[in-house]
């Protein structure tokens, strides 16, 4: 027995309280939605607000529209770890059957949340994570699992427990990195404020103000956070509009599926319920003309969506201006972090940022099934390198003889 063997108990049983110990076992409570009571609730929001840059998509609010619609053929879960009555972590997981394995996954990733992981109390996030693994061995050891990670961080305790159960032979797996992300995010201090007018940052930032006196002019200007549930959604709705309009004919928006819609349709309400939600509304001469959709958890801000009506701006700089507004909102609320979450497109980069990462990989079982799905798609990978690369020579070679 391994030291964070695991119990598995179904949701509503009682366990005896043990001694406060992070080197205890915990015990995994499967559930089937995020309905948590008062006191795990009490409990989640102190996980949430030690790291709110990745807890804030761990929220039952911003969970609801996934739970609520599944995909198909696919069982969502939450797998609560505790130590006797005590919450000590929490992850939301989805479950699909193949063939020859079980697929598992941390809801949102990959598909609407630009960070997903294991929530654990402060010094149980080893233990938790260890938990989760030896959990995994035990119910689809069988029959074979893999684990795709999506746009976990690259501090997730998940990782140390991969690398663990390799070295301790507890539960024998093949990591296969796939993917590296950057998160750009700016620190809102007095210091850091007083230190942009002396980077390359200064000049855009006076350009942008420039900009905004240009807006100023053009129209009668009314910027807000929307505090009705109504107004939200109808500012949503003009969003999903802004960016159909801006990827029409190229790669698909973030909102052209009509799920992802309903999903975000379900959890705006529930985010203003919560105070979480951070959705501003730009409007000129009554019109709106951009939206900016973002989350909060303390004095963290995140930045999800943004959209603005381009034909109306002409050369303003008007995405420029709704994150520029989001940001003064931000300090304004006393945040200390705003977060641009996943990309490292350049109008970010406006502002003197910092970088964290998230990753994707694959972690495979010891079992035939998986094993042969990892090789599958290592020779896939290879062959989609070797054609793009094989590619690139001859585009070259068309551009030069193409150019005039």
């Amino acid at each position: 027995m391994t030291r964070s063997a695991c119990a598995v108990e179904l949701s509503g049983s009682a366990s005896p309280d043990v001694p406060v110990s992070a080197s205890d076992r915990l015990n995994v409570e499967i559930r089937q939605d995020m309905k948590l009571d008062p006191i795990d609730v009490g409990e989640l929001n102190g996980m949430i607000a030690e790291r709110p840059y990745v807890g804030a998509f761990l929220t039952p609010a911003w969970l609801a529209g996934f739970f609520a619609e599944p995909p198909d053929g696919v069982t969502l879960s939450v797998l609560l770890f505790r130590q006797g009555s005590k919450l000590r972590g929490l992850v939301p997981i989805a479950v699909r059957p193949t063939l020859t394995h079980v697929c598992v996954s941390f809801v949102g990733g990959g598909c609407g949340s630009d960070r997903v992981d294991l929530l654990a109390a402060r010094g149980f996030e080893a233990l938790a994570a260890d938990t989760f693994l030896e959990w995994l061995a035990e119910r689809f050891g069988s029959s074979g699992f893999l684990l795709e990670l999506r746009d976990v961080p690259a501090t997730s305790s998940i990782w140390g427990a991969i690398q663990r159960s390799g070295l301790e032979h507890t539960v024998p797996l093949a990591l296969q990195p796939k993917e590296i992300y950057t998160l750009p995010y700016l620190t809102l201090s007095a210091a850091e404020s007083a230190s942009i007018a002396e980077s390359p940052s200064g000049s855009a930032l006076r350009s942008l103000t420039k900009h905004r006196r240009w807006l100023e002019h053009r129209c009668h200007l009314g910027i807000e956070r929307v505090s009705d549930v109504d107004d939200a959604l109808a500012a949503f709705d003009a969003l999903v509009g802004f960016l159909r309009a801006r990827w029409r004919g190229a790669t698909p928006s973030a909102l052209d599926d009509p799920e992802v819609v309903r999903r975000h349709r379900r959890a705006i309400p529930l985010l203003l319920a919560d105070d979480r939600l951070r959705m501003i509304r730009v409007q000129g001469d009554d019109r709106i003309i951009a939206v900016f959709y973002g989350i909060s958890s303390g004095r963290w801000w995140g930045y999800y969506l943004a959209g603005f009506d381009r034909e109306w701006a002409g050369r303003i700089r008007l995405g420029q201006i709704v994150l520029s507004t989001a940001i003064d909102m931000a300090i304004a609320e006393g945040a200390a972090e705003f977060d641009f979450l996943k990309g490292a497109e350049r109008v970010k980069y406006v502002w003197p940022v910092r970088e964290r990462a998230s990753l994707d990989a694959d972690v495979f079982s010891e079992t035939s099934g998986a094993q042969f799905t990892r090789a599958r798609r290592a020779t896939r990978d290879a062959a989609a390198a070797l054609s793009k690369s094989a590619r690139q020579p001859v585009l070259s070679v068309l551009k030069r003889l193409t150019r005039p």
